[in-house]
């Protein structure tokens, strides 16, 4: 009896020995491999700059900066400029939902990260003398590094409308609208002017007028036949 519960204690200890040392084999690997990854994830820690050239288009540059920590895409984007249509009160209601989309494309082309970003998101970035010269924000996303190694080229789309409506017709050339060459009980002399105002008076017949996209015809007694 006596050796048999020895023989058992001895293969008790053993097991123990066995799991303690399997314990500290997995947790020296896990410690390493957490190690690893954390170093490899240090030098994404670093800031990376990008940038766009949109003056032709939008009349502003865009700089963005970017870089990961704990899978976390830490991006700033700063639009250098702030031009006229970003004023004009004529496009403020067009504008009150526009975004700028900034994408991050891998070697190929294929778009590895997306992230529309609306106008209003943006704070101004002011001059000397408090003028407005461009504009800035900073957001965070969860991008893997994995994904963030394939980030090899940084491209804009908007949906900014930089073209204002344009400005009112001037008093005469509303004016010249009402004035109807068709209009009744108006003399010959009258429908004839009137008809000057829609273009270059020219006579087409005996007693047709025509006037840009406008005519009229009078009959032989002089009153008017056909009008458009």
């Amino acid at each position: 009896m006596k050796s048999f519960l020895l023989a058992a204690a001895k293969l008790a200890i053993s097991l123990f020995l066995a799991g303690l040392a399997l314990t500290i084999t997995i947790g020296l690997i896990f410690w390493g491999t957490k190690s690893y990854e954390n170093s490899q994830a240090k030098q994404y820690e670093t800031i990376k700059e990008w940038s766009t050239d949109l003056t032709a288009n939008l009349g502003f540059q865009i700089q963005a900066k970017t870089k990961v920590v704990s899978n976390q895409l830490l991006l700033s984007i700063n639009v250098d400029g702030y031009p006229a249509y970003l004023s004009d009160p004529r496009l403020a209601q067009q504008n009150e939902k526009a975004q700028i989309i900034v994408h991050f494309v891998d070697q190929d082309g294929f778009r590895v990260f997306s992230r529309p970003i609306g106008l209003s998101a943006f704070s101004y970035i002011v001059g000397a003398k408090g003028e407005k010269i461009g504009l800035q924000t900073q957001l965070k996303e969860h991008v893997s590094i994995e994904d963030y190694k394939r980030f090899q080229h940084f491209q804009v789309e908007w949906t900014l409308q930089t073209e204002a409506p344009p400005e009112p017709a001037p008093i005469a050339e509303v004016e010249k609208r009402r004035l109807d060459h068709c209009a009744p009980n108006i003399s010959r002399e009258e429908r004839l002017k009137r008809l000057s105002m829609h273009g270059e008076l020219r006579q087409t017949s005996s007693n047709a007028f025509s006037a840009g996209d406008r005519s009229l015809m009078f009959g032989f007694d002089g009153k008017l036949l056909i009008c458009r």
